[in-house]
């Protein structure tokens, strides 16, 4: 059968992925129903998870194609009579059988019949473990998971005779490394108190000799454990400044500069996205030098398909944290995606939700109950938004004034430190004399951001010209938000701000200068439209000589 109306496959792809907002594009529309094609018949959560997409996206775009006609459900999504035929003539498709290796599923490591005895304690072990906090973006990994990882560094060469170091670990990792009797020395480092006791219990329990250690990463590691470990088992957060801030305390902790492994579980992401966590890994000196997607199989992580991929990085002579001192940033998936939430009970009591709430959470709303009736379930979502569409409408730019000069004298010497890590100007006169100069010439360039009467951000702006182009362009000499005011839309607003400044002015060019050591500002600017133009390069020669 042929279709009456040709369509055109790129148009409608395209025309999917746009009302279901897939940042794919029209690839992920089509490998969607590539898997619809090889399953025959298939559940919501099953193609998200051979997808590498979002629970909530992947139904997006299934009921996209199912108002083009393209699928319809039945006991889970299938391909209609009309559906069939696109897919074969305009997209090609011909093969049903998927090429994976049905025994791994394409982990490249699978659990024998000499470790059935080491899965089934974990599974009794796992059981003991507290219920997860969620917004500390803990879910728990299964059994098999724990083990499989284990299985995959032990087949690496990052067991046997190894000192390794867990940042992080709600999964058990360790006491799955533990029972396997090879490592040399296993360390965890957890800021979850009921973790660290646990895991401390199985250990003495089991014989394990795993050393844990209470300690927030956004704190330095304590001494004893610097510079001591040959591997580093880490399962984020999966934010950019979570990546960066656990992977730099894990550099930290390796003996070696060059050659050591590195194990990251992570998130399946779009393009774009994964490129920034590649960009974070290259600036800490990390290869990929391998990457399975689907490893990680989780309890409850309904958004995430109940998988996450493993990265196996490998250090280089490039080796450097991006961290180093303390971390004051947001850190956190609720912290830096906030959201708010109204569920109503079946009294008819509707309670806010949120990271900015008293509870946090549902599974903490089941936990205490409903504040009227008591009742523990349940509960009915009636609406749901992001905290940052509310706070950036609040945003209000005014112009400087003296009264605002140690406030602003903070945003300057923070941002002296984050521009020029190794001599930063934060003499108070210095800036002092600055501002005062900028106010007497040109006003109009100093922005302060605030929320009702607090300051909550900062612009200090300039016009120059490029002689070699003789073209007039905007500088941003600076721009902040206050760390707890991050990752809420306001940057993005200030942003705007500038580039309208500038029209104002006749201005079409914005220039600006990012340290290699500020990731998360780059990051920043490049979503903005910002593109490298120039790169500094630097090299010291003689004996001692270091960056």
């Amino acid at each position: 059968m042929r279709l009456g109306k040709k369509i055109n496959s790129t148009d409608l792809l395209r025309s999917i992925s746009e009302k279901a907002k897939l940042r794919e594009g029209r690839e992920g529309v089509r490998k969607i129903l590539q898997e619809v094609y090889r399953s025959r018949k298939i559940g919501t959560k099953e193609l998200a998870y051979w997808t590498k997409l979002p629970v909530p996206v992947t139904a997006a775009v299934r009921r996209e194609l199912e108002k083009e006609g393209m699928l319809a459900r039945k006991g889970g999504a299938v391909l209609t009579e009309k559906g069939e035929t696109f897919v074969k003539e305009q997209l090609g498709l011909a093969y049903t059988q998927r090429q994976t290796c049905p025994t791994c599923q394409g982990k490249n490591v699978s659990i024998t019949d000499s470790f059935i005895h080491i899965l089934e304690k974990l599974r009794k072990l796992l059981s003991l473990r507290p219920k997860p906090v969620t917004w500390l973006d803990q879910a728990h990994g299964t059994a098999e998971t724990a083990l499989l990882r284990a299985l995959f560094m032990l087949d690496r060469g990052s067991v046997e005779g190894r000192k390794i170091i867990f940042l992080g670990d709600d999964d058990f990792t360790s006491i799955a490394v533990g029972l396997l009797k090879a490592a040399k020395e296993i360390t965890v480092v957890d800021v979850d108190p009921r973790l660290v006791e646990t895991i401390d219990e199985i250990s003495e329990q089991e014989n394990l000799n795993i050393k844990c250690v209470e300690h927030d990463l956004k704190e330095i590691l304590p001494k004893p454990i610097m510079s001591k470990y040959d591997v580093v088992f880490t399962d984020p957060p999966y934010t950019i400044p979570g990546l960066a801030l656990f992977v730099s305390r894990g550099l930290s902790a390796l003996r070696r500069r060059k050659g050591a492994s590195v194990y990251l579980a992570y998130a399946h992401q779009s393009p774009r996205e994964a490129l920034k966590v590649q960009k974070t890994l290259n600036q800490m000196g990390l290869c990929i030098v391998e990457h399975i997607p689907r490893f990680n199989k989780y309890e409850g992580a309904e958004m995430l398909a109940n998988t996450t991929s493993i990265m196996r990085l490998e250090t280089t002579e490039e080796m450097r944290p991006l961290i180093t001192g303390r971390f004051v940033d947001k850190l956190y998936t609720g912290e830096i995606n906030e959201t708010w939430r109204i569920y109503r009970c079946s009294c008819g009591q509707q309670i806010r939700v949120g990271s900015t709430e008293k509870i946090r959470t549902v599974e903490k709303l089941k936990g205490v109950g409903c504040p009227k009736c008591g009742k523990k379930k349940r509960f009915k979502l009636i609406k749901k938004g992001k905290l940052k569409d509310r706070l950036s409408h609040r945003l209000k730019l005014r112009g400087f004034k003296k009264a605002d000069f140690l406030e602003i004298l903070k945003f300057e010497r923070e941002i002296a430190i984050e521009s020029f890590p190794e001599a930063p100007i934060l003499d108070e006169d210095y800036h002092r004399q600055k501002l005062e100069k900028t106010l007497l010439k040109d006003p109009e360039s100093l922005k302060v951001a605030v929320i009702g009467d607090e300051v909550v951000g900062w612009l200090w702006l300039r016009t120059e010209r490029d002689r070699g182009a003789n073209e007039r362009f905007g500088y941003i000499k600076s721009i902040t938000v206050k760390p707890q005011y991050r990752h809420q839309g306001l940057g993005r607003k200030l942003l705007v701000a500038v580039e309208k400044y500038f029209q104002d002015l006749g201005i079409s060019r914005i220039d600006l200068i990012v340290s290699e050591s500020n990731y998360g500002a780059a990051l920043f600017f490049e979503d903005g439209g910002f593109i490298k133009k120039h790169t500094t390069m630097r090299k010291r020669v003689g004996v001692g000589q270091k960056d």
